[in-house]
């Protein structure tokens, strides 16, 4: 439920003692981490894949709403903790309603906008004042619905707490031609956890702006590469020096927020790697391209394994500890399941 906000260098180590990935700590370290098994297989997701893509065609759409919920649930199903999978619950028919409510405010804008462009405007801004609500609920929808061990995840956040974050990506960041997106990846990440809960345990998030600004000045000296790159090849070089930037990005993002993230006591470990990023995602590049899209699934599972095989839990002493408590408030949110909205949005 998280991979939407907490999209996680080698060996480092934080105040905590936190180290980048098992693999490559000392054994001493290594055998104080647990970390998440990813049981899918490319085979069995084609065949979930391919009657999903059909179906979703057939029925203009409709059926969309089932394929992703039976998505999800494989995923999720073969995310394992403590030989424990995680459950995606969500109902299908609640996810449809939310996307006919979104289809028909998005039809009656369009439709304002060519009949007066006055009205238009008005459309907006009602759309403007009702999407932190939509966030709001869209977010719970999605970790309400996700659970472990029969403990569900929550997210709480009030209207204006939401409408306060979204002035960053709307206003500021535009405003300020981008130089405030390093502090709005931040202010995101920090807001979505700190609002986030397993059973009753919050999240906390420790990492500072700072920190997101020195990692995103990286990346863009690493784009500025890819630019002067591309042109040196004549464009030739243009994919894999973009490919190569990429896995910088979001390495070490991910390395940055799943290391300032705790839960309890708990602690997260993340060893996504340039090299190793830069071969999964180039690899999944050509597959799909050659394969006329044929081997998404496939790309897909590669990527599923490789992000959350290298994703962990620290100290191991204390999760069994930790998921019993758990189990203990399963009745604290569980019964709110059905009181949502029903929309969703993926975020």
């Amino acid at each position: 439920m998280l991979a939407a906000v907490l999209r996680a260098a080698v060996n480092y180590k934080n105040k905590g003692g936190l180290v980048a990935h098992p693999s490559d700590a000392a054994p001493s370290a290594a055998s104080k981490v647990v970390t998440l098994k990813f049981t899918g297989q490319a085979g069995e997701y084609f065949r979930i894949w391919i009657v999903n893509t059909c179906l979703s065609i057939i029925t203009l759409g409709i059926y969309s709403a089932w394929a992703k919920v039976r998505r999800k649930r494989y995923f999720y199903g073969n995310t394992l903790l403590r030989d424990s999978a995680f459950e995606y619950l969500a109902d299908p028919k609640a996810i449809l309603k939310g996307r006919i409510a979104v289809l028909a405010g998005f039809v009656a804008y369009s439709l304002a906008g060519k009949i007066n462009p006055l009205a238009g405007g008005a459309m907006a801004l009602v759309f403007l004042g009702v999407l932190p609500w939509l966030l709001v609920r869209a977010s719970r929808f999605n970790s309400v619905n996700s659970a472990h061990r029969n403990v569900r995840f929550d997210f709480r956040a009030s209207y204006w707490e939401m409408a306060r974050l979204l002035v960053l990506p709307v206003l500021l960041v535009p405003l300020t031609l981008g130089l405030l997106y390093p502090y709005y990846a931040y202010r995101k990440r920090q807001f979505f956890l700190e609002h986030s809960s397993y059973g009753t345990t919050r999240f906390a998030f420790e990492a500072s702006a700072k920190a997101y600004y020195l990692v995103y000045f990286k990346a863009a000296l690493m784009f500025l590469l890819f630019l002067a790159g591309s042109v040196v090849t004549l464009g030739i070089g243009a994919l894999p020096l973009y490919i190569w930037f990429a896995a910088y990005r979001d390495g070490a993002v991910a390395r940055l927020t799943w290391r300032s993230t705790r839960l309890g006591r708990l602690r997260f470990v993340c060893g996504w790697k340039t090299g190793g990023l830069f071969k999964l995602f180039f690899l999944n590049s050509l597959g799909v391209i050659f394969s006329a899209g044929l081997l998404a699934p496939w790309a897909a599972v590669r990527t599923a394994r490789y992000q959350l095989q290298r994703i962990a839990l620290h100290p191991s002493s204390e999760i069994g500890a930790f998921l019993a408590a758990a189990e203990e408030q399963v009745g604290a949110i569980g019964d709110e399941a059905g009181d949502l909205l029903g929309f969703d949005f993926g975020l």
